[in-house]
């Protein structure tokens, strides 16, 4: 089983590993595509959520190669998705219906504590079908599948922030991908009333597809048009000077992306809610929106890589403004660029 293991920061190695071992209610799932997520990024470049010896990647499509015996409800050939954020299952947070916060999900989570999809195979430990595991039918494509993860931080981030069809106007800062699932997220939900700030034109062109307005940082600040909300997906303190001067007294902050750098203190008479990773019901919400072909998202992957260039993937995804999306294709043996 190949992988990409990660040894330092900026060092992914090429490694053979053991077959897996399955219990009786694991999966072994061969990886079709794993998109890279802005934590990739960081574990990448700066060491942050990776230790020596991990395989990174949580943004998956995959089909079952083999099911644990005690296991029914899903077929070799099946493509799947997988919930990847785990957690401990006995902690306040998990039996509150928190488990997004749960203190041990790094130890469990595919990609962080357990081994992730930058590699040609995967074991799903402790798999409940319908719950950890979810079939979908054949005609959802792997570049549809792979949304399926950030695309869940997206529905839970549109409901902490009370986003509805009669909330008023809402700006989005950051047109990444959580960005975008974000704008996708709401419109599924019946919400148009949708603005993304992002410096980059071509992230701009992506959000302007899906039906939202666009406007270059610059321009949000020559701007005169206010919110009711700010959803912030990019995790750049700074980029949020401008946005707050645009909210509605009593409007709502919300904070999705994970950045270093405080945010600009004092804040005006509003609403401030955070909102991190996501839950099992997001999780459904999200796999039904691509199922039932409400969210496709297959023509926003901007860059494709194999295996063997995942570092250059991460990369890519930090440091080059035409990338949207990227995504490495394990058996995948020549890169579409």
């Amino acid at each position: 089983m190949r992988a990409m293991v990660y040894a330092a920061p900026r060092d992914l190695r090429l490694e053979d590993l053991a077959d897996p071992e399955l219990g009786p209610d694991d999966v072994l799932v061969r990886i079709e595509a794993c998109g890279i997520c802005g934590s990739d990024v960081a574990s990448y470049e700066l060491g942050h959520y990776a230790k020596p010896g991990q395989v990174l990647g949580h943004e998956l499509s995959s089909v079952v190669v083999r099911a644990g015996s005690a296991l029914e409800g899903i077929e070799p050939g099946q493509r799947v998705a997988v919930r990847t954020s785990r957690s401990c299952g006995h902690c306040p947070y998990c039996t509150s219906g928190r488990p997004y916060l749960c203190g041990e999900s790094g130890r469990f989570s595919i990609g962080y504590g357990a081994r992730g999809g930058f590699a040609d195979l995967m074991v799903v430990r402790g798999v409940t079908v319908g719950d950890d595991l979810l079939p979908v039918p054949d005609d959802v494509s792997a570049d549809d599948l792979v949304w399926t993860e950030p695309l869940s931080v997206a529905v839970h981030a549109v409901r902490r922030a009370g986003l509805t069809p009669t909330s008023g106007p809402a700006l989005v800062v950051g047109g990444g991908s959580v960005g975008l699932c974000v704008v996708a997220a709401a419109a599924a939900a019946g919400i148009e009333d949708l603005t993304v700030v992002e410096p980059r034109a071509d992230r701009r062109a992506a959000a302007e597809r899906l039906g939202a307005r666009v406007l270059s940082p610059a321009e949000l600040a020559e701007a005169v048009e206010t919110y009711s909300g700010v959803v912030d997906t990019s995790g750049v303190a700074a980029a949020l000077t401008v946005p707050l001067r645009r909210l509605w007294i009593g409007g709502t902050l919300t904070l999705v992306g994970l950045g270093d750098d405080p945010v600009p203190w004092p804040l005006p008479a509003i609403e401030l809610v955070t909102s991190f990773a996501w839950d099992e019901q997001d999780f459904a919400t999200a796999v039904a929106h691509i199922v039932e072909g409400r969210v496709r998202l297959s023509s926003y992957i901007s860059h494709r890589f194999t295996l063997e260039e995942t570092g250059a993937a991460i990369s890519a995804s930090a440091h080059d403004a035409h990338v949207i999306k990227a995504v490495v294709y394990p058996g995948a043996t020549t890169s579409a660029g």
